[in-house]
């Protein structure tokens, strides 16, 4: 009978609208949490079709968390055995006899629950099937998805597969006893840019694993969808990957990559979703784009989800990417901003990369550390030298078009930051990034930075110049351009700087909104029968600039050298940077935002949204 009134209230919903389509709404939402006992929850009860976004990421939190007891393959809790806490079966068959006081989750595996097993909250099964007595000992919500559980390994932790290419493209064939997979996969390779459309891997994957060791691989082809599709080596592309990962809750990595592919400059900033939807809707890119052919071999360990070390060396050739004619859906007759050129070469890279993660949950913290290191020393063969605002126009000149230029260079980016939780519903959190040349020559422009955009300073526009006009300024502090605004933006608004810091304050509290009587719910929720979101408002505060550490072949004015240029030792004073103020609203998946620059009058405030967390 539940299940005829709910197929019918979702036809209600498919077929209707205004006040009809309201009511069946409510009829679905109202019947979408099975009673904990009694005939609905008999033997083999699941729920079709694809398993929802929010359902992956949340069985990959509990997965992760550390409390939880995590087991692959069968496994049977005898009766009068009892776990405290979460219980997560992954890849195998869960059978319950005993006593389990928090949750349990069950993916890619089927349940089978006895008279005597019991459940102290809720039972999840993703990818498999749930048989039970009648009556279940189970005080929690029941929900079974018969659809496979798509998700990433990364060390003893996964990643749900949420990419909407990913949930329906791919063809895997179910895992042995041994646990190995293949795949043929078929995903969007990054982000919606203006350089590649959108870039799709196809190719197969595969992965197996032995007790605490893992192998995983992949041979993808890139094609890029521009040219209608035209099969020409500007639109291909490869990435090949050989991992092998020995440990769980500690262990070793090594493997190796070859690739030719599209990279982007500054990929610290904006996450890549919130990339690709301002370029796809509204003809802004906010990255810019150079060629990587190459290969890289790299090794390391890990301790858990919280530290991973790793070692890379590699040789690449970088090349400039052309800006084409993308298509988007609002604001298609406006003109791309031109991609900036890169240096051209042929270059030897050595990467050390350092991770430390002990925040209490990835996509929401509200307590813990994150942080990420990187050092790279480089050395590069250039034959060709991207255009700067400064750059001496005798050193690219057309006659030394040709010759070579040989660059070495050190590098480091920071990202610290910390959650802190004041109180019961409100946080203080705070992050520092500094990144920049450490010694050698003129970083290449791979490898220049900015602070400027909405992710770091969201109070000043991408990019620009002061100065309204487009003909008056000298320089900007945010992304070390000089001469004017038009110049600047000829050659593509590239990031310049060679060194820069960024500081970040943001005050949260939980946002409680009762628009239907009273709270009787008593969290940071506004409910109304199963429809739910959780808010909270923010407050924040920014500062940072770049400056430039080596003058090379630049040609710069005295204002402009004055306030730019630092000897290696130095860093520019507080009283120079930029700083903005602002607030808004976070919803989780989405926030909207309101920021104003302080330290330069005549900005107007900029409303913006954000669909990640600010940091």
């Amino acid at each position: 009978m539940i299940s005829d009134i709910r197929r019918f209230s979702q036809n209600l919903l498919r077929k209707t609208s205004g006040p009809v389509a309201v009511l069946g709404l409510l009829l679905s939402a109202s019947l979408t949490v099975f009673p904990a006992s009694g005939q609905a929850q008999r033997a083999n009860r699941h729920r079709l079709g694809g398993i929802p976004r929010d359902v992956s990421l949340e069985a990959a939190r509990v997965f992760n968390a550390a409390d939880t007891k995590r087991v692959r393959g069968d496994f049977t809790l005898a009766a009068g055995d009892t776990i405290a806490g979460d219980l997560a079966v992954l890849g195998g068959n869960l059978r319950l006899l005993g006593v389990v006081s928090g949750q349990v989750l069950v993916l890619n595996g089927n349940v089978t629950l006895l008279d005597q097993a019991q459940i102290g909250q809720s039972l999840t099964v993703l990818g498999g099937t749930f048989e039970s007595p009648d009556r279940p000992g189970v005080n929690g919500e029941i929900r079974v998805w018969s659809a496979r559980y798509r998700y990433q390994e990364n060390a003893d932790t996964i990643v749900a597969e949420t990419e909407f290419l990913s949930r329906w493209s791919q063809w895997t064939s179910d895992s042995d006893a041994s646990g190995t997979s293949s795949q043929l996969f078929v995903t969007s390779a990054h982000t919606y840019n203006r350089v590649e459309g959108l870039p799709v891997y196809v190719g197969p994957r595969f992965r197996t694993r032995a007790e605490n060791t893992r192998v995983s691989g992949e041979l993808y082809g890139i094609i890029r969808t521009l040219d209608g599709l035209a099969w020409k080596p500007a639109n291909l592309g490869h990435r090949v990957m050989l991992e092998l990962r020995q440990g769980d809750k500690r262990g070793f990595v090594v493997g190796g990559r070859l690739f030719d592919e599209v990279d982007a400059v500054e990929r610290w900033q904006l996450t890549d979703g919130e990339v690709g939807l301002n370029s796809f809707l509204f003809t802004r890119d906010y990255r810019d784009y150079w060629n990587r052919h190459g290969g890289t071999a790299y090794a390391g360990f890990f301790v858990g989800k919280k530290a991973e070390v790793t070692a890379s060396f590699g040789r690449e050739r970088w090349s400039s990417s052309a800006m084409r004619d993308v298509w988007s859906l609002f604001s298609s007759d406006h003109l791309w901003r031109f991609n900036p050129a890169a240096d051209n070469g042929v270059v030897d890279l050595f990467t050390l990369k350092a991770v430390y993660d002990t925040r209490n949950d990835d996509s929401n913290p509200r307590s813990g550390w994150y942080l990420q290191a990187e050092y790279e020393q480089g050395r590069g063969d250039f034959d060709r030298l991207a255009d700067l605002t400064f750059s001496d126009p005798g050193q690219l000149s057309q006659e030394n078009a040709a010759s070579v230029s040989s660059r070495s260079w050190t590098r480091a980016l920071f990202d610290f930051r910390r959650y802190n939780r004041v109180g019961p519903r409100s946080q203080l959190n705070l992050r520092v990034v500094a990144a920049g040349a450490l010694s050698g020559d003129p970083l290449p422009a791979e490898r220049r930075l900015s602070v400027s955009g909405i992710d770091a300073l969201p109070g000043f526009d991408f990019r620009r110049m002061p100065g309204t006009d487009g003909t008056t300024g000298s320089y900007d502090v945010g992304t070390c351009a000089t001469g004017t605004d038009n110049s600047y933006r000829l050659l593509g608004r590239p990031a310049q700087c060679e060194r820069i810091i960024l500081t970040q304050a943001e005050f949260k509290g939980d946002l409680r909104i009762n628009l239907f009587g009273k709270d009787n719910y008593g969290d940071s929720r506004w409910r109304f029968n199963g429809i739910h979101a959780d808010g909270t408002w923010v407050l924040f505060a920014n500062a940072g600039r770049g400056w430039l550490v080596n003058a090379g072949g630049a040609s710069l004015s005295s204002d402009a050298a004055d306030a730019l240029l630092f000897e290696s030792g130095r860093m520019p004073s507080p009283g120079t940077w930029n700083v903005d103020l602002g607030g808004g609203f976070d919803f989780g998946d989405f926030g909207v935002y309101i920021a104003q620059a302080v330290s330069r009058g005549g900005l107007s405030p900029n409303i913006y949204m954000r669909l990640s967390k600010r940091f």
